[in-house]
């Protein structure tokens, strides 16, 4: 019941004819693996195997078989992504703090992140930095719902363009505030090298381990908790 339906046609470069048919004949003369554990392969694979990977979710824990081949995957997903759509990427700036509201089909569950989260995120960041950074928000919800937080200074809606561009362009912002429960953000978060700022409650507790050189922390955040929020400072303090 999405009014924006994400259909990725057109996103990624097509495997070729002759590509799809080998594989529809390699069923019957591979072996075939389905869903094996992931593990990187040795530059040639021996004898006749197929690996299948056919489903969305396979642990709870979603990250957990990848979370250490980012740069791996970072570098697949640019070989595959099409050509035109890289174009258009070089059009955008990368944002300072990038915000994923998530509305759409999490309205019916009753899952949906208060919009309070991230107007006090917001409001946390620029209080610590000194300043009204600039805020891009992606999202799913008319402007009708945002209002209240698109009369924050400073502060603008991401422009419609390829669902993939809003991942990318969300992933290379220098602080993300996530909608909790959203494997759309989580995929930003995922391809990104910053401050993560996530409900504490969220359905996944990891999605990348905290970096040493701390280009990347991952921090779950209660936002109506003091603690927490002091917590949440010191963290941004600590990056600057």
């Amino acid at each position: 019941r999405e009014k924006k339906k994400r259909l990725y046609f057109g996103y990624f470069t097509e495997t070729p004819f002759l590509k799809k048919i080998q594989l529809y004949f390699s069923y019957n003369f591979s072996k075939v693996n389905i869903e094996p554990a992931v593990k990187v392969a040795s530059e040639v694979i021996k004898g006749n195997n197929l690996f299948v990977f056919n489903k969305i979710i396979i642990d709870n824990d979603l990250f957990g078989a990848i979370r250490n081949h980012k740069e791996i995957i970072q570098d697949e997903l640019n070989k595959i992504i099409a050509p035109k759509i890289k174009e258009e990427l070089r059009k955008y700036s990368s944002p300072i703090i990038g915000i994923h509201i998530r509305r759409g089909d999490f309205k019916l569950g009753n899952q949906t992140t208060p919009l309070a989260f991230f107007i006090k995120g917001i409001n946390v960041i620029r209080k610590v930095i000194g300043e009204n950074a600039p805020v891009t928000i992606f999202s799913d919800a008319d402007k009708q719902e945002l209002a209240e937080i698109l009369a924050l200074p400073n502060t603008s809606m991401a422009e419609h363009k390829p669902d993939i561009l809003d991942i990318i362009l969300l992933s290379k912002s220098r602080v993300m505030i996530l909608s909790g429960s959203s494997t759309f953000g989580y995929w930003a978060a995922f391809l990104s090298d910053a401050l993560v700022i996530r409900p504490a409650n969220d359905w996944q507790k990891l999605i990348k381990q905290n970096s040493s050189d701390g280009n990347y922390t991952e921090v779950g955040w209660q936002f109506d908790d003091a603690y927490s929020t002091q917590q949440l400072i010191e963290k941004i303090e600590i990056l600057q």
